[in-house]
């Protein structure tokens, strides 16, 4: 998997060190390389890194599918972090499911006050986790819509044209 910058210089993608400040970056990947693997673990580094909580961040999708799998994939993401935390406080070693986990909790799971608090913000993401914006592009233009509706004195219920067949020439 490779990243995009700001200069479009090609890079390699290496999940722990990818920047978690605001930007515009580029994630340009073929089928089955490991796409909603990489976003899963960046979901987590936002929860624990970035101290964003779960309802603020926008995971963005083509279809319902991609977007059901998506927040499978994040939901099973975060359990495998806490209880990886929860074993290294525990003083168990409990293997990580891959590379990429076992180096964050390495790197964020040496300190005892930190991995409580880290546990504590994974448990408050799993709680909250049905109502984060892991959708589709639709879906998340209908809920925008929605959240703006009283501003904008439109529909609450807006409906979405899904047949354009009409509107072309």
């Amino acid at each position: 998997m490779m990243i995009k910058q700001e200069k479009h210089a090609l890079t390699k993608f290496i999940p722990n060190e990818y920047p978690l400040t605001p930007g515009v970056r580029l994630l340009e990947a073929s089928a089955g390389t490991g796409k909603t693997f990489a976003l899963a673990h960046l979901v987590l580094r936002l929860l624990t890194e970035g101290n964003h909580p779960i309802n603020k961040i926008l995971v963005v999708t083509f279809t319902e599918a991609a977007a059901a799998e998506l927040r499978a994939r994040i939901s099973t993401r975060v359990e495998a972090a806490l209880a990886g935390l929860e074993a290294i406080d525990k003083g168990l070693f409990k293997p990580a499911p891959d590379k990429v986990l076992e180096d964050w909790l390495a790197m964020n799971g040496k300190q005892e006050e930190s991995r409580h608090i880290l546990a504590r913000v994974l448990l408050e993401a799993l709680e909250t986790i049905d109502s984060a914006d892991i959708t589709t592009i639709h879906g998340f233009c209908r809920r925008t819509l929605k959240r703006e509706a009283l501003d904008s004195h439109s529909t609450i219920n807006p409906l979405l044209e899904e047949d354009n067949s009409g509107l072309t020439l």
